[in-house]
């Protein structure tokens, strides 16, 4: 159900994009378009795929050297999440499928949310670290309230979401009581089978964070955090490849810019995989800095496509692949 409703709310959403910018020019500029720059930008976001699987290579071996997983493993790992990702808001639906392909590996769910969860931080901080640069940036563009509130919004959601990581690994004891606390309100039966479960998990969850955070291992969090910064940049540097593939002036930084707050908006779990808010969004900050209306349609059209529609399509098929795996083995063990 949320594959059909993300993918009604995106193709809505381009369409009355498309409906408000298409002219006449429009036609000029697709028989113009030079498919060169835009086969850069589907290489560039499939380079990304690549370097978010090196970075999960990287930081499970930080974990635990016995289970680390190599760069296809990480690969595979990030490409079975994106499917998930992109029909759940905030893309909150890839984490379980990576904490449970790393389970799989041996690591155990602790490790593994600690491996994940982990992850999210470092994009966080990175983001955060542009967003005022952006905004200087950007600032004089931005003339709508609600454009402004959203992007407040986003930064208090993004702040929220790296300090409960932060207290859950300072205080875990109180983190872990908080949990069985949890489970009495829900009255779950086996409680003390949970209560074990957390245990375990909140143990593996901890000595993971502190195995990645450590101050002794500032070389591995430097090369985490470099990691994380190509991996965005490769996705930032998207539609200024589209748009020197319409024959357009990139407009790289303030590009950028845009691109930087537009991960604050989609980080607003309002639709699934930010459908609508996404295109909206997009759509908004770069009306500002592309005074053509035909090219901003064509432009929204084919970054969406990239970064979404690919998503859900590659995805789809390593998380087939990945679920079929799964039950084929649950069956042998069962027979």
């Amino acid at each position: 159900m949320s594959v059909v409703i993300s993918l009604i709310l995106s193709l809505i959403s381009i369409t009355i994009i498309f409906l408000l910018t298409f002219d006449k020019s429009a036609f000029d500029k697709v028989s113009e378009i030079q498919l060169n720059w835009l086969l850069i930008a589907i290489l560039l976001h499939i380079l990304s795929w690549v370097v978010w699987g090196l970075r999960i290579s990287v930081m499970s071996g930080y974990i635990d050297r016995r289970y680390r997983v190599n760069l296809r493993e990480g690969t595979s790992i990030a490409l079975s999440n994106l499917f998930l990702a992109a029909i759940t808001p905030s893309m909150a639906g890839g984490e379980p499928v990576r904490i449970r392909m790393l389970s799989k590996k041996g690591m155990g769910t602790g490790k593994s949310s600690a491996l994940v969860l982990g992850e999210r931080v470092f994009d966080g901080f990175f983001i955060l670290t542009l967003v005022p640069v952006s905004l200087y940036i950007f600032s004089t563009y931005i003339e709508s309230e609600n454009i402004r509130m959203c992007l407040t919004v986003g930064l208090i959601l993004f702040i929220a979401g790296m300090t409960f990581f932060v207290y859950s690994v300072l205080r875990p004891q109180l983190f872990k009581r908080m949990l069985k606390k949890l489970v009495k309100i829900i009255r779950i039966k086996e409680m003390d089978k949970i209560f074990c479960m957390i245990d375990e998990f909140m143990e593996g969850f901890q000595r993971g964070t502190k195995e990645i955070f450590k101050m002794k291992n500032k070389a591995g969090i430097a090369i985490v955090f470099l990691l994380t910064a190509v991996y965005w940049f490769l996705e930032f540097l998207i539609p200024s490849c589209i748009l020197k593939g319409l024959n357009q002036n990139p407009i790289i930084l303030q590009s950028i810019s845009a691109q930087i707050l537009l991960v604050i908006l989609v980080t607003l779990p309002l639709t699934p995989g930010a459908s609508g808010i996404a295109e909206g969004g997009a759509a908004l900050l770069y009306s500002a800095i592309i005074p053509e209306r035909a090219t901003l349609g064509l432009l929204i059209l084919a970054w969406r496509f990239i970064t979404y529609y690919m998503n859900i399509i590659v995805g789809g098929i390593f998380q087939y692949k990945f679920f079929k795996s799964f039950f084929s083995k649950e069956k042998k063990q069962k027979e």
